[in-house]
C-alpha cells in the first residue's frame, strides 16, 4: 500500500458554499481505496477559496515541502485543473514532484505513463487553460455590459458608501453611509476651511477618536488624500479606470524578484472608463476648492528648500509659463538668492522659460510692504464683512452643529423605532442589544464632537467681546506687523495671499481676503504694481 497525499482546491465561496471541496476529497478517497493508496489525515491538503491562476496558495506550499522530505510517495488530485488553471504552473509542480520521486496521480482522468498518455495529460493543462480564460474574459464583458447600463460590482464601497451586492432582478448599487458620509464631509471642510494637511487632519481626527471603517485608530495620510481626491464623492463613479499589469522589477538592489502575477496597477485611457451616477455626498463647488487646496498643501510643503528660507515659497508664479518658481541659493559666497522659473533651466529644445529670474530679497520685500499696506487699511476688510453679514452665512462651525442636532434627533428616533419592533417582535432580543450599541457609540461620538464644537463657539464668543469691531480686528493684525519674524510675515502671507504672479518688472498679488477669525473668503481681484 502506497502513501499517499490528497489535494483538493475552489476557487469561490460559492463552490464553498455548495460543499463542491467536499465532492473533491469523496471522489479521491474512493479512487484511493480501491486503487491500494493510504491517505492520512496530516496529509489532507485543501485550498478553500484559492484562484488556479497563482500557486502561492498555503496547502499547495505546504504540499510541496511535505514531498521535497519524501513523506508521501504519490500526490492524488481529482483533475489537472485543481492543481493549475495554466498549464505551465501544471507542468512546472508535476515536474518538481517527479524529480523528488513522488507520482502525480490524476483520479478522474488515468494518465499512463506513455508519451501518447503524457501528450494527453498535457492537453487537458491547456485546455483548463483555455477555459479559465474564457471564465475570465466572459465574467469581463459581463461587468463591463453591466456598468454601460448603470449598475455598478465592487467588493466593497467608498467609505462614506454601502455596496448593496446584486440579488436576483435588483443591480447592485452604492448607498449612502450617513454616518460615514458625515465624517466625509468633515475631512472635506476640515481641508478647505481650514487648510489644513493631510497629517493635519488625521491627528485631528485622532483627537477626536473617529476611527477608520476597519477599527484603526489612525487614518493614514496616503488614506486621507485618496479620499479627497476621489470624484465620486460628487456623484460620479468611473467604473474600468485602472487595469493590473505585470509588476515591474525595482531597481534597487536586493528587492528581490518580479513577482509572477499581475499586482499593478495602472490608470487607462480616460475614453474608456465608464461614469456611472452615484449619491453624491458634497457638491461640485466644494470638490474644485478641495482639488485647489491639496495643490497648494502640495507646493507649500516644508520638505522643499529646507537649507534656505524663501518668503514666498509656494506663492510665486511664473507669469510666462503659469509655473511654480523656486528658490535658487544662487553664489554661495555672495549669497545672492533668487527664484526662477521652473522652466528656466529645462534642457529640451524650445521649452526654456524666456521669463528672467528676479533677486529674492528685491522681490520679497515688495511684496511684504503692499500686503502690509493693505492690512493696515481696514477699508477692504469692513467692505468684504459687511458683504457676509448682510448674506447670513453661518460659520462652517455653526452649520456643522445643526447637522450634528439633526444626526442626534434621527439616532433618538432609530433608538426607539428599534424597540418598538423588538415588542413587536419583528427582530431579537440579541439583534436589539447589538444595534443599540452601535446607535450608543455613534451618539456618543457625535455628542463630543458638539461639545467641543460649542466649546470652540465660547471661545469665539469670549474674543469677540475683545475685539468687537473689524477696526479692532485690523489693529490686532497690525501688531503683528511690527518688526515680525521670518516665520511671522511667512504666516501672514500665507494667510492673506493666493498667488503671486511675476513676469518681467511685473508682479501681480492676488489676495485673500479674510473676514473673521475663523473664516475666510477667496477675493478673485488682482493688485497690480510695477518694481
Amino acid at each position: 500500500m502506497k502513501i499517499a497525499a490528497l489535494y483538493a482546491r475552489v476557487s469561490s465561496a460559492k463552490q464553498q458554499l455548495n460543499e463542491n471541496i467536499a465532492s473533491q476529497i469523496a471522489a479521491i478517497e474512493e479512487y484511493a481505496r480501491q486503487n491500494d493508496f493510504q491517505i492520512s489525515p496530516q496529509h489532507v491538503y485543501k485550498d478553500d477559496g484559492f484562484s488556479g491562476a497563482r500557486l502561492d496558495r498555503p496547502a499547495l506550499d505546504r504540499l510541496r515541502d511535505a514531498v521535497a522530505q519524501g513523506e508521501v510517495e504519490a500526490v492524488l488530485i481529482l483533475s489537472p485543473d485543481r492543481l493549475a488553471r495554466q498549464f505551465a504552473y501544471q507542468y512546472i509542480v508535476v515536474e518538481e514532484f517527479e524529480r523528488a520521486g513522488c507520482a502525480v496521480v490524476f483520479t478522474s482522468h488515468n494518465f499512463g505513463s506513455s508519451p501518447a498518455d503524457r501528450m494527453l495529460q498535457e492537453m487537458t493543462g491547456v485546455f483548463a487553460e483555455y477555459e479559465r480564460a474564457m471564465i475570465t474574459e466572459r465574467g469581463r464583458r459581463g461587468r463591463l455590459h453591466h456598468a454601460r447600463q448603470g449598475q455598478i460590482w465592487m467588493k466593497e464601497g467608498p467609505y462614506g458608501y454601502t455596496y448593496i451586492p446584486r440579488t436576483g432582478a435588483c443591480p447592485g448599487k452604492l448607498v449612502i453611509n450617513e454616518a460615514e458620509a458625515e465624517i466625509v464631509r468633515m475631512i472635506f471642510r476640515l481641508l478647505i476651511d481650514e487648510q489644513l494637511s493631510a497629517y493635519q487632519i488625521s491627528e485631528r481626527l485622532y483627537e477626536w477618536g473617529i476611527r477608520t471603517r476597519h477599527g484603526k485608530e489612525r487614518w493614514g495620510s496616503g488614506t486621507l488624500v485618496n479620499l479627497m481626491q476621489n470624484p465620486v464623492y460628487t456623484g460620479l463613479y468611473h467604473y474600468n479606470k485602472r487595469q493590473h499589469v505585470p509588476a515591474k522589477r525595482r531597481n534597487m538592489p536586493g528587492a528581490g524578484p518580479t513577482k509572477k502575477h499581475n499586482s499593478s496597477r495602472v490608470i487607462r485611457p480616460k475614453e474608456e472608463w465608464i461614469p456611472i451616477e452615484v449619491p453624491a455626498i458634497i457638491d461640485q463647488e466644494t470638490w474644485d476648492q478641495a482639488r485647489e487646496q491639496l495643490q497648494r498643501n502640495k507646493e507649500r510643503a516644508p520638505r522643499n528648500n529646507k537649507k534656505h528660507d524663501y518668503l514666498l515659497k509656494g506663492l510665486l508664479v511664473c507669469g510666462h509659463c503659469q509655473l511654480r518658481m523656486h528658490g535658487h541659493a544662487g553664489d554661495p559666497v555672495r549669497r545672492n538668492r533668487r527664484y526662477l522659473c521652473s522652466h528656466k533651466e529645462s534642457h529640451h529644445a524650445g521649452a526654456k522659460c524666456l521669463n528672467r529670474t528676479v533677486l529674492a530679497d528685491t522681490i520679497e520685500e515688495l511684496v511684504w510692504q503692499a500686503v502690509s499696506e493693505l492690512l493696515r487699511n481696514p477699508q477692504v476688510l469692513i467692505e468684504q464683512y459687511n458683504q457676509r453679514q448682510e448674506s447670513g452665512y453661518g460659520t462652517p462651525e455653526q452649520q456643522e452643529q445643526q447637522r450634528l442636532k439633526r444626526r442626534l434627533v434621527k439616532l433618538e428616533r432609530e433608538g426607539q423605532r428599534l424597540i418598538d419592533a423588538y415588542q413587536s417582535g419583528v427582530i431579537e432580543l440579541d439583534e436589539l442589544r447589538e444595534r443599540r450599541e452601535r446607535i450608543a457609540e455613534e451618539y456618543r461620538r457625535l455628542d463630543e464632537r458638539l461639545s467641543s464644537l460649542e466649546q470652540q463657539r465660547q471661545g469665539q464668543e469670549r474674543q469677540a467681546a475683545l475685539a468687537t469691531t473689524v477696526e479692532e480686528f485690523c489693529r490686532n493684525i497690525n501688531a503683528a506687523l511690527d518688526n515680525p519674524s521670518f516665520e511671522t510675515k511667512q504666516k501672514i502671507l500665507r494667510l492673506v495671499v493666493e498667488r503671486v504672479e511675476f513676469v518681467e518688472d511685473q508682479i501681480t498679488i492676488k489676495h485673500v481676503i479674510p473676514i473673521s477669525d475663523v473664516r475666510l473668503q477667496r477675493d478673485q481681484q488682482s493688485r497690480n504694481f510695477t518694481r
